[in-house]
C-alpha cells in the first residue's frame, strides 16, 4: 500500500526560481555508501506490545510494529479477538500467538506481506500483485505515521524524527490529538484540538478568534504551526495566518521542546504539526449536518476511495461550510473549506500523493481585549458584561482566502534505500478590521471606569510560502545494530506584504452602556513587504541494538532575511547560521516501559538592532530532558512523563535607566509533565494530561529578572472519559465527560497583578443507531458540550488593558452517516 493509507473499518520572482531550483537540484544530487541491506521482514524480529481485545485491531498493531501488510477478506477477522501478544518475536511467532485459538492461518505471500485465511471458509487467497482479488479485503498495518488512526491512541508519528516511527522510540515527548479524539471531544479549532494536551496552555486571547490561533507550549508563544510538516505563516496578531478546519485532519501532533534539528527556525518550546487526511484504498463516504448554540449552522462531507475502480488512482474529497454567531454581540463566524487530493502508485514502491485546500472566512472575529478592573476585579459599577462588543457594528470584519497546494512524492529503491519528496504553496490574503482597548479614560487625574479609549486598526496581509523538503532514507544492519537513517534538505520561502492603518484615541465607549456609529477611519501608518528565507541541511540517525535506541541528529542553516520598509523607503538585510543538534537514548523494557534522556538545541532568526545599531543575533533553546514512556501490556494505552530544563538565549531587553536594547536576557523554563491515553476493553476511552511549568526571566536589563513569565499558569490540569455501551437496551449509547482546570497566572511581565485560576467541565452524548437497527448502519449522533455550567472566567492577561473571558457554554450537535 506504500503511502495509501487505509479507511478505519467502521467506515471509514525569478530569484525565488532559482532558489527553488538549486534546493531541488541539491536534494536530488544526494548520494550515499553501499550498505549491506537488512534480511528480509519474514526473518527479522521486532518488539509487539498487542493488548488482548479484538483481533482487528490486533492485526491493524502487528502491521504497525512489523511493517509488513496484512491482507484478509472482511469476514474473516468480524468478532474475533486476540489473547494479545509482547516482546520481541519473529513475524512467524507473533502471528502464531495472534492468531491463537481463532481458527485463522496465514500465509506469507511475499517479503512484506501476508494474507490471513479461515480454512472453514475456504477463503481466496489474495495474493499481492492483485491476480486474485475474488472478496472484499481488508488492508491492516496501515496505522502508520501519516494515516488514521482507529481510536484515540496513536501508536506512530513522522513530527518527531521525520520517519515512520513507534511513538515508544522517540526520545522526546510527543501528544498526538486523532481524529476520533477531535470527534468525541466537539473541537472545532485547534485551540480546542489541544487543550487536553500536558505543557499546553490557550489562554491569552479569546478562545474561538478566526483570526489566529495563539497557543503557548511548556512557557513559550507563539507556538509554530506546521501543516503536513510544512511551516504555515504567523505574525501575531497583525493577521496573515491561515487556520485549519480541524475536520481536515487525521490527527494533530504536539512535539514538545525544540526542534530546529528537522524544522530549522523555530522557538524553543516547541511545534504543533497538523496531519491531512488522505486518499484511502477502501471507498469511504460521509456526510454531516449539524446545529448548535449562538445558531450555528454545520455541514461536511468525507468521500474517498479508488477512482473508477482503479486501485491505482485514489481520491479525496473533503468539504465545510458553517456559519454561526457567537456569544459576543455583533460578532459572526462564516467559513467554507473544499480540500481535493488524489494518489497515484503505479507500483507497491511509487506513491504520488497530490494535496489542495481552499478555504474562505468571513465574519466579526470575537478578539477583543477587555480592562483588568471589570474582568478579573470588579469595579465600581461591577463587572464588565462577556457579551460586550467593544467595536462598531459597521467597521469591524474579518475577511480571509487562503489556499494550499502541494505533492508528496515516495519511492522505495530496495529494501535499503527510500526518497521522499514533498513541496507546498501557501497563500494567505486577508483583511481585518477592528478596536483594540486602549484603558480606561480618566479625566483631570480620576479614572471613569465605565468608559473605556479604542484605538481603531485596519491590518491587511498577503502571505506566501513556498516550501521543499528531500531526503533519502537508509534501513540496513551492522552486524547486531540495527540503523534507521536519513540524509535530507530543506528550503522555505516566506514573503509577508502588511498595510497597517491605525486611528489612535478613537471614540471612546462606554462599557456598561454601549452607543454605536461614531468612529474615525484609520488612515496608512505601516508598510513593509518582507521576505524570509531558509536552507538546511540535515542528518539523522535512529540506531537500535538489543533494546537500546540511540538517536542522534545535526542540522547546519542559513536564514535569509530582507525587512522592507515601504513608508521610510529604508531596506534591511541580514543573513544568520545556525547549528542545531539532538541526541537522544531509550531503552525499551519487554514489560513495555521505557525510559529516555535527549538533549536538543534550536535557533530563530530576531529582527531589529541593539543599543549600538548591531543587527540582533538570533535568538537560541537548549532543552534537556528525561522521562519514562509506558505502553502497559494487556491494554491500548500510552502513559507519558517528562521532567525538562529549557533556556532560550539572546533575549532582547531594554536597559530601564538607558532604555537601549541588548540581547542579555534569558527566560528559564523548568516542568513535569504527565499524560496518558486508553481505550479499555474497547469501550471505555480515558485522557489525562498535568503539567508543572515554571517560567522565570531568568536575565533580563529591564527590571523583570527573577520574575515570572506573563500569561502562563504554572498548573494545567485535564481529563476525560468516554464509555460507549454496545450491548443491552441501551446499546449504541456513548457518554463523556471532561474537565479542564488553570492556576492563576501573572498578567504582565512586571508581575504587579494576577488573574485568578478556573476550572470547567465538559461533555459528550453519542448515539449509534446501528447498534440497534442494521438498516441504519453507519449513522451516528454526537452531542458535545463545553463548559457546561456557563462558567465566566478570564483564561488569560498579558497587560491591565488585555484580559480575555473564556468560552461560554457552547453545545454542538452534529448527526453523521457513513456508508
Amino acid at each position: 500500500m506504500g503511502q495509501f493509507t487505509a479507511a478505519r473499518r467502521h467506515g471509514q520572482g525569478n530569484i525565488g526560481y532559482k532558489w527553488r531550483l538549486a534546493c531541488l537540484s541539491a536534494s536530488i544530487a544526494l548520494t550515499a555508501l553501499a550498505i549491506s541491506p537488512s534480511p528480509t521482514f519474514a526473518q527479522e524480529r521486532a518488539t509487539y506490545s498487542i493488548p488482548a481485545g479484538s483481533l482487528d485491531r490486533g492485526l491493524t498493531r502487528f502491521g504497525a510494529a512489523s511493517g509488513i501488510q496484512v491482507l484478509y477478506s472482511s469476514a474473516v477477522a468480524n468478532g474475533l479477538k486476540t489473547s494479545g501478544i509482547k516482546g520481541q518475536l519473529s513475524p512467524e511467532a507473533a502471528l502464531s500467538a495472534l492468531l491463537a485459538n481463532t481458527g485463522l492461518t496465514y500465509r506469507f505471500t511475499g517479503p512484506k506481506s501476508v494474507t490471513i485465511t479461515d480454512p472453514a471458509q475456504g477463503s481466496e487467497a489474495v495474493s499481492v500483485d492483485g491476480a486474485t482479488r475474488l472478496q472484499t479485503i481488508t488492508v491492516e498495518g496501515a496505522e502508520n505515521a501519516w494515516g488514521p488512526v482507529d481510536g484515540i491512541v496513536a501508536s506512530r508519528s513522522a513530527t518527531g524524527t521525520k520517519t515512520d516511527t513507534p511513538l515508544i522510540e522517540v526520545p522526546q515527548s510527543i501528544s498526538v490529538i486523532t481524529a476520533d479524539e477531535i470527534k468525541q471531544r466537539g473541537a472545532e479549532s485547534i485551540k480546542e484540538a489541544v487543550n487536553y494536551t500536558a505543557g499546553v496552555h490557550v489562554g491569552g486571547s479569546s478562545a474561538s478568534t478566526r483570526a489566529f490561533d495563539n497557543i503557548e507550549i511548556r512557557g513559550f508563544s507563539p507556538t509554530p504551526l506546521y501543516f503536513d510538516g510544512t511551516y504555515l505563516p504567523y505574525i501575531g496578531d497583525l493577521g496573515g495566518s491561515p487556520q485549519i478546519d480541524p475536520y481536515l485532519l487525521e490527527r494533530v501532533e504536539v512535539l514538545k521542546g525544540p526542534s530546529s534539528v528537522l524544522y530549522g527556525q523555530n522557538y524553543p518550546g516547541g511545534i504543533i504539526n497538523m496531519v491531512s487526511k488522505r486518499p484511502t484504498a477502501q471507498p469511504f463516504h460521509e456526510v454531516v449536518a449539524g446545529t448548535g448554540t449562538d445558531g450555528r449552522a454545520y455541514g461536511a462531507f468525507d468521500f474517498s476511495g479508488p477512482v473508477a475502480g482503479d486501485d491505482g488512482i485514489l481520491y479525496r474529497l473533503t468539504g465545510v461550510a458553517t456559519r454561526t454567531d457567537t456569544n459576543i454581540d455583533y460578532t459572526k463566524d462564516e467559513r467554507f473549506m473544499i480540500a481535493p487530493s488524489f494518489a497515484l502508485q503505479p507500483d507497491e514502491d511509487t506513491t504520488f500523493t497530490f494535496l489542495s485546500h481552499y478555504q474562505k472566512d468571513n465574519g466579526v472575529p470575537d478578539y477583543q481585549p477587555l480592562p483588568y478592573i471589570g474582568t478579573v476585579e470588579a469595579g465600581p459599577f461591577g463587572k464588565i458584561d462577556r457579551d460586550l462588543f467593544t467595536g462598531e457594528p459597521a467597521y469591524n470584519g474579518y475577511d480571509r482566502e487562503q489556499a494550499i497546494v502541494g505533492y508528496d512524492f515516495r519511492h522505495r529503491f530496495n529494501e535499503v534505500w527510500s526518497v521522499r519528496h514533498n513541496a507546498k504553496y501557501i497563500s494567505v490574503d486577508d483583511s481585518y478590521r477592528t478596536f483594540f482597548n486602549g484603558g480606561y479614560v480618566a479625566t483631570g487625574g480620576l479614572t471613569d471606569y465605565t468608559t473605556i479609549r479604542r484605538n481603531a486598526i485596519n491590518y491587511s496581509s498577503d502571505n506566501q510560502v513556498f516550501a521543499t523538503d528531500t531526503n533519502l532514507q537508509a534501513e540496513f544492519s551492522t552486524g547486531d545494530i540495527e540503523h534507521t537513517a536519513i540524509i535530507g534538505t530543506d528550503y522555505k520561502w516566506f514573503r509577508n506584504d502588511y498595510t497597517g492603518r491605525y486611528a489612535f484615541g478613537n471614540t471612546p465607549l462606554n462599557v456598561f452602556n454601549p452607543i454605536y456609529g461614531s468612529y474615525r477611519e484609520p488612515t496608512v501608518g505601516a508598510r513593509w513587504d518582507n521576505r524570509l528565507s531558509q536552507l538546511g541541511l540535515y542528518a539523522q540517525d535512529q540506531i537500535k541494538w538489543d533494546n537500546w535506541i540511540l538517536t542522534l541528529g545535526g542540522r547546519y542553516d542559513w536564514a535569509w532575511q530582507t525587512d522592507n520598509d515601504m513608508l521610510a523607503s529604508s531596506v534591511a538585510r541580514k543573513k544568520d547560521t545556525a547549528f542545531t543538534g539532538r541526541a537522544g537514548l531509550i531503552y525499551l523494557f519487554d514489560n513495555g516501559l521505557a525510559p529516555y534522556v535527549s538533549y536538543s538545541t534550536s535557533f530563530m532568526p530576531y529582527s531589529g538592532f541593539d543599543g549600538q545599531s548591531n543587527p540582533f543575533k538570533p535568538t537560541t533553546g537548549q532543552q534537556t530532558e528525561v522521562g519514562l514512556k509506558y505502553e502497559p501490556v494487556g491494554y491500548d494505552a500510552l502513559i507519558t512523563l517528562s521532567a525538562f530544563d529549557l533556556k532560550q538565549q539572546n533575549v532582547p531587553t531594554y536597559d530601564s535607566l538607558t532604555f537601549l536594547a541588548s540581547q542579555r536576557g534569558e527566560i528559564h523554563v523548568q516542568g513535569l509533565e504527565i499524560e496518558g491515553k486508553a481505550t479499555v476493553f474497547d469501550s471505555l476511552d480515558l485522557i489525562a494530561a498535568a503539567s508543572y511549568t515554571d517560567s522565570v526571566y531568568s536575565k533580563a536589563d529591564d527590571g523583570t529578572q527573577g520574575n515570572k513569565v506573563r500569561f502562563m499558569p504554572p498548573v494545567n490540569v485535564s481529563a476525560w472519559a468516554k464509555y460507549r455501551i454496545e450491548d443491552g437496551p441501551l446499546g449504541g449509547l456513548g457518554i463523556g465527560a471532561g474537565v479542564r482546570h488553570s492556576s492563576s497566572g501573572y498578567g504582565n511581565d512586571a508581575n504587579s497583578f494576577k488573574y485568578p485560576s478556573y476550572t470547567v467541565i465538559d461533555a459528550a452524548i453519542s448515539y449509534d443507531f446501528g447498534k440497534k437497527d442494521p438498516k441504519l448502519e453507519g449513522l451516528e449522533l454526537n452531542v458535545t458540550a463545553q463548559n457546561v455550567f456557563d462558567k465566566t472566567y478570564v483564561n488569560g492577561c498579558s497587560n491591565y488593558n488585555s484580559c480575555f473571558y473564556g468560552k461560554p457554554r457552547s453545545v454542538y450537535a452534529n448527526l453523521s452517516f457513513q456508508w
